[in-house]
């Protein structure tokens, strides 16, 4: 029986020995370029915004009515925990929003200089 140790070992210098015969393609490089920004900075401070939609709580079992009525109330009955959660996480994401806007600024600013120092450094 072979202990694990010298399985991978066994493994690792088989497949350097099969690299070595050209058994495995070269690594497709997969970068590209990135994208321009494809969405607007309104709407990603609208996507920050946590605004959910009481109307799609439901149930879509047969005889649901209850149910959906049931968690009506629930949501009802912790409407204001719900909303400090909500209000904490809204908080959150426009300020990291306003943090990555800040960054992509500062990003293009360094890189717009960049050409006119001469080069990279």
């Amino acid at each position: 029986m072979t202990d694990p140790e010298s399985a991978v070992e066994r493994a690792r210098q088989s497949a350097a020995a099969r690299r070595a015969q050209g058994a495995y393609p070269e690594p497709v490089s997969t970068a590209q370029p990135e994208p321009e920004s494809l969405v607007s900075a309104d709407k990603l401070l609208q996507w920050a915004l946590i605004e959910p939609d009481v109307r799609n709580v439901r149930s879509t079992r047969r005889l649901g009515a209850p149910i959906t009525a049931l968690k009506r109330v629930l949501l009802r009955l912790l409407s204001q925990y719900h909303d400090g959660l909500i209000a904490e996480q809204s908080r959150f994401n426009a300020h990291l929003l306003i943090t990555v806007l800040r960054l992509q600024d500062r990003v293009e600013q360094l890189e717009q200089r960049l050409p006119r120092e001469g080069g990279e450094r």
